[in-house]
Formats: C-alpha cells, sequence, structure tokens
C-alpha cells in the first residue's frame, strides 16, 4: 500500500471503520450496496408519485398523450407549438405507454410508475460503471466511502426516479464520462462516446456546455489525438441530425429544436417571461436546498479542486457550467441536476486532494463532521424515499380515482392565479369529472362532491353537509420533515375531502 492510501486510510479509519465489512471485498462491498440501492429506488420510485417540476408532466408526458391522441393539441405548454422540446423522451413515453397497452394497463399511476422505475434502473446501471471506472485509486475505506455516496447522498434516489430532462441527461453523461475514463480499454471509445453526447444534448440541450468543456479537456490536458477527436465530433452531429429527424416526425412537420431552443435563448421571445435572479444565486441555493452541512462540502470541495488540481476533468466540467448558468438572468435550482450524480466524486476527490495536499485534519474534527452529514444525510433520504414528488397532488388523484364517479364535481380552495399548482393535470383527472375553482374563501357555498384544500384551512361546509377527510398529500409522518426540508416556504400538504349530508 502506497504511501498516499495509507494516510487516507487513517483519515477515514474512525468514521469507516466497519468490523462486519473488513473481511468484504471491495468488489463484493460495491455489489452489495447497489442491491440495497436498487430495493431503496424502487421504494422510491413507489413512493415519489407525480412530478418534481412542471417540465417533467406537461413538455414530457403531456407530449406523449397527444402523439397517442390523448389529449388535444390545444391543452400542450406553449413549448409545443415553439418547437423547442426534443421528441427522445416523449417517444419513450409512447413506446413504454404502447407496451403498457399491450399488457392492458393503462392506469396513469402505473404508466407512470413505469418510467419511474426504468429511469432509476437506467441510473443504477450507468452509476455503477462510473464509480468502477472513478475509483481504481483510491485506498479501501476511501473506495467504500465513495461506494455508498455514489448510490446513497440524500437527493440522488428522488432525482434517480425523476423521468425529466435533466434526469435523463444525467444519466447519459455518466454513461458518457464513464466511455471516456476506459477509453484505454476500448477502441471504440470515441463514437460511442459522439452517440451518448447527442443523446444528452438530445434531452438537454444545455449540456452542450459540458460536452464542450469534456472535448476541450481531451485535447488540452489528456492530448487525445484529433481522429478520435474527430470520430467522436462526427457521431455526435450524426446523432444530433438523427434527433432532427425524429422531431420531424414527432411534431409532423420540419422542425430542429435544438436550433429553436438556442435562439429562444439568445433572442428571448417577448410573449415568454421568466424570472430573473442575480448572479450569485447559485451558491446559496445549493448550500440551503443540499442541506447546509452537505451543500457546504460541496462548494468546498469545488473550491479545493479548482486551487489544488485546476485540471481535474470535474472542474472543466462543473466549473463552465456553473458559470455560465450564473450569467443567464433566468435561474433554478433544477438547471443543475445533471451535475448531480458526480457530486459524490467531487467529494472523495476533494477529500483525496487534500490528504496529498498533506493539509492535516484532527480526527475528533473528522468524526464531528461525518457524523452531522450522516445525521443530515438520514433526515434528508427518509423525506425523498418515502414522499410524493412536488406539491403532492397525485397522491390525492390516486384516492380520487378510486372514490370518485362520472358527474362528480372537485372544487379547490385556491385562487385562480395560482390554481394551475394544485388543480389535476388531465392525465390524472378522473373521467368524467369536474373541477371548480373556489377561491381561498374558507366558505364553501358551491355544490361539489370533493374538495381540495390546505390541511391547515379553516373550512365552513354548508349547515346539511360534513367535510369528511380522505388523504393528505403529504404522510402525517413526514410533515415536519418536510417543512424542514423546505424551509418553511411554499405551500403547506393538502387534503382532499369528501362533502357528505350531515346526519345531524
Amino acid at each position: 500500500m502506497s504511501l498516499i492510501d495509507q494516510r487516507m486510510e487513517r483519515a477515514f479509519r474512525g468514521p469507516f471503520a466497519f468490523p462486519q465489512f473488513r473481511a468484504v471485498s471491495p468488489s463484493h462491498f460495491h455489489r452489495l450496496v447497489l442491491i440495497i440501492a436498487g430495493m431503496v429506488y424502487a421504494t422510491t420510485a413507489w413512493f415519489s408519485t407525480g412530478y418534481h417540476s412542471a417540465d417533467e408532466h406537461f413538455q414530457l408526458i403531456a407530449f406523449a398523450q397527444w402523439k397517442l391522441g390523448e389529449l388535444p393539441m390545444e391543452h400542450l405548454a406553449w413549448e409545443f407549438s415553439a418547437g423547442i422540446r426534443s421528441s427522445l423522451q416523449p417517444w419513450i413515453a409512447v413506446i413504454m405507454f404502447k407496451c403498457a397497452a399491450f399488457f392492458h394497463v393503462t392506469d396513469p399511476f402505473t404508466r407512470t410508475l413505469l418510467l419511474r422505475l426504468l429511469t432509476a434502473a437506467l441510473t443504477l446501471y450507468a452509476m455503477r460503471g462510473f464509480v468502477n471506472a472513478t475509483s481504481t485509486n483510491y485506498g479501501e475505506r476511501l473506495h467504500r466511502a465513495y461506494i455508498l455516496l455514489a448510490y446513497g447522498l440524500w437527493f440522488l434516489p428522488f432525482l434517480a426516479v425523476r423521468f425529466s430532462s435533466e434526469g435523463w441527461s444525467a444519466i447519459l453523461l455518466l454513461l458518457l464520462l464513464t466511455t471516456v475514463l476506459r477509453a484505454t480499454d476500448d477502441r471504440h471509445w470515441a463514437w460511442k462516446a459522439g452517440i451518448l453526447a447527442g443523446l444528452a444534448i438530445g434531452c438537454r440541450p444545455s449540456t452542450g456546455l459540458i460536452i464542450i468543456s469534456l472535448l476541450v479537456w481531451l485535447h488540452w490536458h489528456r492530448r487525445e489525438r484529433l481522429r478520435s477527436l474527430g470520430l467522436l465530433g462526427s457521431t455526435l452531429g450524426l446523432t444530433l441530425l438523427l434527433g432532427f429527424m425524429l422531431d420531424s416526425l414527432f411534431y409532423g412537420s420540419t422542425v430542429f429544436t435544438l436550433w429553436k431552443y438556442i435562439g429562444l435563448g439568445f433572442g428571448s421571445d417577448p410573449a415568454v417571461r421568466f424570472d430573473t435572479l442575480p448572479w450569485w444565486y447559485y451558491p446559496p441555493w445549493i448550500i440551503k436546498y443540499a442541506i447546509p452541512p452537505i451543500g457546504a462540502l460541496i462548494l468546498l470541495a469545488l473550491a479545493v479542486l479548482i486551487v489544488r488540481s485546476p485540471k481535474h476533468i470535474l472542474v472543466w466540467i462543473m466549473l463552465p457550467f456553473l458559470v455560465a448558468h450564473s450569467i443567464l438572468p433566468h435561474k433554478e435550482l433544477r438547471f443543475l441536476y445533471p451535475l448531480a450524480p458526480l457530486v459524490p466524486w467531487l467529494l472523495i476527490e476533494a477529500r483525496s486532494t487534500l490528504v496529498v495536499w498533506k493539509a492535516p485534519i484532527p480526527k475528533a474534527i473528522c468524526t464531528i463532521v461525518v457524523a452531522i452529514v450522516v445525521v443530515a444525510n438520514t433526515l434528508g433520504l427518509i423525506v425523498v424515499v418515502g414522499t410524493p414528488a412536488g406539491e403532492g397532488r397525485v397522491r390525492l388523484a390516486q384516492a380520487l380515482r378510486g372514490a370518485s364517479a362520472p358527474g362528480d364535481r372537485i372544487g379547490y380552495v385556491v385562487d385562480a392565479p395560482t390554481a394551475w399548482r394544485i388543480t389535476l393535470p388531465g392525465f390524472y383527472q378522473p373521467t368524467g369529472t369536474e373541477e371548480v375553482i373556489l377561491g381561498t374563501d374558507p366558505g364553501i357555498n358551491t355544490e361539489v362532491r370533493y374538495l381540495m384544500a390546505p390541511s391547515d384551512a379553516v373550512l365552513h361546509a354548508p349547515p346539511d353537509r360534513t367535510l369528511v377527510p380522505l388523504v393528505r398529500s403529504q404522510p402525517a409522518w413526514s410533515d415536519l420533515l418536510m417543512r424542514w426540508y423546505t424551509w418553511h416556504e411554499g405551500r403547506g400538504p393538502w387534503t382532499l375531502y369528501r362533502m357528505e349530508r350531515s346526519t345531524r
């Protein structure tokens, strides 16, 4: 064992000295963690109903519905008419829904569950290869710490089941980086990398920034042959051309969604207004929403690599992407999600860099930091594994679908301008039911059969009616953790009520 490995061993001997695992080889340990991760991710896919962002449903599932003839074109988001959404993932949803229909599965909740399970399986496959490709230089204990982080960092199971553009671009980036890092073992790596790069851009065009940074790194720092880079670029172009053909087939007209997306990004559209935020917003967001101890470590790890290993591939991939998104006035935390699976490697690389740098970290401080991170990570995992995504309205829709009948009216205690945050998309709405926006007045005078309202709202039913609570959007046990995780921002949980005649 080298001197560096010995120092790593001593640094992690306390926090990761699990006696029961000492006799288990790293490969067997990885296999064991992978099996456990598979169960955790499947559980997350089961409970994480609904969608995290509106785009996850309205620009993917809804587009697939339209292609299957289940949704009129006028009900689609404006991105459809603008032609800026790649058809790659809607095509995947179409194929999955057709396969489900072949087996007489038409329930919307099962159909989307299949998409989440597919995403989770691909994530685990991609992560396994990526960890094997990036952990060859670590000591045994550091290797095990990396494996645990790679599958168990609290936000990864949630993101790993999202059938979203960010989630699938992250999977493809993992596969791309694995292919690049294993180039010496695969003489066909360049054309494979080109295909994966093209697919990643097809899912999320902004990942093109990462692809460009990767190509520059390959040329400047790995001194890759121009022939290999040319082959990579050629297959990338052919993949984008194939995407153009799929887009034109999907939309029914000649359309190059990537070009339109870039044009909208640079030229803007006066009819489309986005929120704008200062350039410095992302670092505080990372600290806040990754949970402060973990978020602070992520930024610290990136800073360590920038200072001590500026030629590291992670620096070249992550830093330009962060800078470019910081410059753009419209900011959302989900724009950074394609980088999320790289965070475990970032943390371990920074720790190993500190060891090589001979930066002494007292054992007591290391143990305290690890203990705080483990507690925070465990609480985060509990939240994301066992709760629905977003507002949790799809959890309400599941109960409503089993209880309602055609002709029932569903009332929403919400203002009209913000009603879209809680009203059910047609995909989940029970057939034959009617929606009514009631506003926030606690008096319920409209004749409705079911009611969706904030769980803490004080409601007054008509004298001859009683409101019977059926289900909450978030499980009762998760309320405290959810409010802690969301920093008491946004709306609390919602409750589905049934209006019944009073027996008094």
